[in-house]
């Protein structure tokens, strides 16, 4: 029998599933037509370090992709909706990197990286990442050479230490990274380094030769060393010099090439200025001679060359004259005269002008030999030298010792010229130290001894040799020679000093010292004619020098 009601049972479930779609119990079939689409917009770089390379260093380079995601629903509203900015944590990706010359190089990727990347030339490089639907991001990556800071020098058959400060073309220190130094032009061999957290290595070699030792970074030369001798024996200054002004003249011009600064003094002694070295060296000021009433031509000449805006000018009227003074601010320099009563009080304002120290050089007043001994080694230093009496202090020089008060007084000179008793007195307020000898060359040794006792093998310190004949007696009532003191602010801005000898013989103590020092030395420069300094004394100089 058939059912009466089947066609109403139809109407029926056709109502129920109507209102199942409209109140979302049922699955709509329209969700089946739902869709998601993945755009790539652009990366960025993990770190500076990732677009920011060194020439030739393999190097990993990380990046983000990002990208608009867009869901498409025929049955919503509104059908399409997208998503920008979003971070793009899978999918099928193609790398590549365009070289300054568009040279291509593909690399595999995982879509937040690419390995073993090495860049061999310096320039703007660019990275480009594409999708499967060939929608592509880009970066650009700057290839800079790696520039070394190197300190320390190698010289043949002796052993240094070098150290190197690795950075990329902006100065950034470069941490954890491979450095060689290829020694195979002097017979040696390449040798690898990784830099400390600083930027920095140090290696330690004896060159048995003369070359060139390269620093290496992927294949790249970033610094080298050149290989000198251990001792150079440099040009002699002031050959064919007569005369002290002349001679001041060429010793500055083989230390500067400008100076806003100059320190002038007479031609005829050195009492007035043989402390002014420091004064020289804090002012990086060559020293000029010049006779008390007459500016010397080539003086102004050069003074004029090196642009020199100001000249300190050493002692009174009675040393270098007022029409000397005028000769210079007619000439547009200015002048600022330091000057005392006597060789004291003009030693005490020349120590003013350099300033207080821990420590002050104090000097025989009549002792200029042993005063420009230490003078050079004062100047670099910052350390003033003041006068006395053999055995009281003058006043301007307690006054200045008073106004400096340093912890430390180091005497120069034996008890011959600086009495016990002064030095005992003085040891009542300061850490006395004497550095003397039985004459002016023992005085030499037992200075620059005690000097270089603190002193690290791998310093060096150029040596220049001047004439002792520093005082008029030296020269029999005659104009003495004023090397020793133009020349110490030489070796001053050198970081040397000064040794001051006989024309016709190197003493004892001198020798002895060059001996036993000479790897200190990596140079030597006698300054003065023949007169001064003999040929035959100069040859032995280098016999003892040599290395």
């Amino acid at each position: 029998m058939k059912n009466k009601n089947r066609p109403r049972d139809k109407y029926l479930a056709f109502l129920i599933i109507a209102m199942m779609l409209v109140i979302g119990i049922y699955p709509r079939v329209a969700d089946a037509a739902m869709t998601t689409t993945t755009t790539l917009d652009y990366l960025v770089f993990g770190s500076d370090a990732d677009n920011n390379l060194i020439t030739g260093v393999t190097s990993t380079i990380n990046f983000t992709l990002y990208g608009t995601i867009t869901t498409t629903d025929p049955s919503a509203t509104p059908q399409s909706v997208s998503t920008p900015n979003t971070l793009l944590k899978s999918g099928s990706y193609t790398a590549y990197i365009t070289d300054p010359d568009g040279k291509v190089t593909y690399y595999p990727t995982s879509g937040s990286s690419i390995s073993n990347v090495t860049l061999d030339k310096a320039g703007t490089y660019y990275l480009y990442v594409s999708d499967s639907s060939n929608n592509t991001a880009s970066g650009t990556i700057t290839v800079t050479d790696a520039k070394t800071a190197i300190t320390g020098k190698l010289s043949q058959n002796y052993s240094s230490t070098v150290s190197v400060k690795l950075m990329d073309g902006a100065g950034n220190i470069l941490p954890r990274k491979t450095v060689n130094v290829d020694a195979t032009a002097i017979g040696g061999n390449v040798s690898s380094y990784t830099t400390l957290y600083d930027g920095t290595f140090s290696f330690t070699m004896t060159p048995t030769k003369m070359g060139t030792v390269n620093i290496t970074v992927g294949g790249h030369i970033i610094g080298s060393i050149n290989v000198t001798p251990a001792y150079t024996e440099m040009d002699r200054i002031g050959a064919n010099a007569s005369d002290n002004a002349t001679r001041s003249v060429l010793v500055a011009q083989a230390g500067w090439t400008s100076s806003k600064y100059a320190v002038l003094t007479r031609d005829d002694g050195v009492a007035d200025a043989m402390v002014a070295v420091p004064l020289a060296k804090k002012y990086d000021a060559p020293i000029f001679m010049t006779s008390t009433n007459q500016l010397n031509s080539s003086v102004l000449t050069e003074l004029k060359q090196l642009g020199v805006e100001t000249v300190l000018i050493i002692g009174g009227e009675g040393a270098v004259s007022s029409s000397v003074q005028n000769q210079l601010i007619s000439n547009g320099i200015h002048t600022s005269r330091i000057a005392g009563t006597d060789r004291y009080e003009t030693a005490a304002q020349i120590a003013y002008w350099v300033g207080s120290s821990r420590t002050v050089y104090l000097a025989y007043g009549y002792g200029e030999p042993d005063a420009l001994a230490a003078s050079a080694l004062a100047a670099e230093q910052g350390i003033p030298i003041l006068l006395t009496d053999s055995g009281a202090l003058p006043e301007s020089t307690a006054k200045a010792l008073a106004s400096l008060a340093p912890q430390n007084v180091k005497l120069l000179g034996g008890t011959g010229v600086i009495s016990a008793d002064l030095e005992q007195s003085l040891n009542q307020s300061y850490m006395v130290e004497r550095w003397g000898g039985v004459d002016r060359y023992a005085t030499q040794q037992a200075i620059f001894q005690n000097y270089f006792a603190d002193q690290k093998a791998a310093n060096s310190f150029p040596v220049y040799f001047t004439s002792s004949s520093v005082l008029s007696s030296d020269v029999g009532g005659g104009t003495p020679y004023g090397d020793a003191l133009f020349t110490a602010a030489l070796a001053a801005k050198n970081q040397g000093f000064v040794i001051a000898l006989p024309p016709d013989n190197v003493p004892s103590s001198i020798s002895t010292f060059l001996l036993y020092n000479k790897v200190y030395i990596p140079s030597s420069t006698v300054v003065g004619n023949g007169s001064a300094i003999s040929y035959s004394v100069e040859a032995k100089l280098n016999q003892l020098l040599a290395r």
